[in-house]
């Protein structure tokens, strides 16, 4: 029987987009624009785009726009692309996130009478300034940073931080993912329970018997925690 008493979430992709990964988000957006740049080259320069944010030292300050307009402006200058259309899609992606981010911000609000609610994220370091930014942080009992703490998911150290600051035990908390490799290895590593977010994508699953639950809308989650 579930006794859960914490639940704990990834960010991006998870409470900023139903599933779908920021990279996906992008390549998404360019594809239907530019369909002649293979998904390899791509993928080259998102992380390109990535290191080059990261080497920067600046992301622990930046807000959420800040942060995919300075990946999203290596990634299009490396594939040759207007910058005109960068800056739309920020807009695109900054507009889906938000409405994401108030979506949830107001279902964490009714999960927060019954349950500890936090959030585990590798990250560039601002994860609770985006907390703060979008007003999530007065629903949240933890926020971990991989950037912060110097682990990164999967490692189990991570989620461990996080349930040491609830004072929960592993066996009594969830955690909530859009990638397999990441959230749901590392949250059974952990000992904890594993819902991985999918939303309406087609994403490979190496062993099905480690996910707990398989979520189309987080909101799904009430479902599986009222079992």
């Amino acid at each position: 029987m579930k006794e859960i008493r914490a639940l704990l979430f990834d960010f991006g992709g998870t409470l900023d987009g139903n599933g779908i990964h920021w990279r996906e988000r992008t390549y998404q957006f360019i594809r239907d624009r530019f369909p002649e740049i293979a998904r390899q080259a791509f993928d080259q320069a998102d992380r390109a785009a990535v290191e080059q944010f990261v080497a920067s030292g600046e992301g622990g300050t930046c807000s959420l726009r800040e942060t995919a307009d300075a990946i999203a402006t290596g990634i299009y200058k490396a594939l040759g692309l207007e910058l005109e259309v960068k800056a739309q899609y920020v807009d695109h992606f900054c507009k889906g996130a938000g409405a994401f981010l108030d979506r949830n911000r107001e279902w964490l609000a009714k999960l927060q009478k019954d349950y500890r609610l936090g959030v585990i994220s590798n990250n560039f370091g601002n994860t609770k300034g985006w907390c703060d930014e979008y007003n999530l942080s007065p629903l949240l009992d933890v926020v971990i940073d991989s950037s912060v703490c110097g682990v990164w998911k999967p490692d189990a150290q991570i989620f461990h931080a996080a349930l040491s600051e609830l004072g929960v035990s592993a066996e009594k908390a969830i955690y909530v993912g859009d990638t397999y490799s990441h959230d749901i290895v590392g949250a059974k590593g952990a000992g904890m329970w594993a819902a991985w977010l999918v939303g309406d994508e087609k994403k490979e699953c190496p062993n099905p018997s480690i996910v707990d639950v398989k979520l189309t809308e987080i909101q799904e989650l009430e479902s599986f925690l009222s079992q």
